[in-house]
């Protein structure tokens, strides 16, 4: 199982950015299963918050949204 650390935004109920949080999840895309492109960091700002998130292609050329990826906790792996 390949899993991946990346940082995503973290928005509130009413969709503002409240700030970033770090997950490891399951580095395979969420459409066909085939595994993600690498992921880049890369400088975010929102809503009067500034930080770093992951993004990336995915090789199948699905979009694979910070949603729908599936945490991995560490009695997981």
């Amino acid at each position: 199982m390949n899993t991946k650390k990346i940082n995503i935004p973290v928005h509130d109920s009413n969709g503002y950015l409240i700030g970033f949080r770090e997950l490891n999840v399951l580095w395979e895309c969420p459409t066909c299963g085939s595994e993600m492109g690498d992921p880049q960091l890369t400088q975010h700002a929102e809503d009067g918050f500034h930080g770093n998130v992951h993004i990336w292609e995915s090789k199948c050329g699905h979009i694979a949204k910070y949603a729908d990826l599936k945490e991995m906790r560490n009695d997981q792996k």
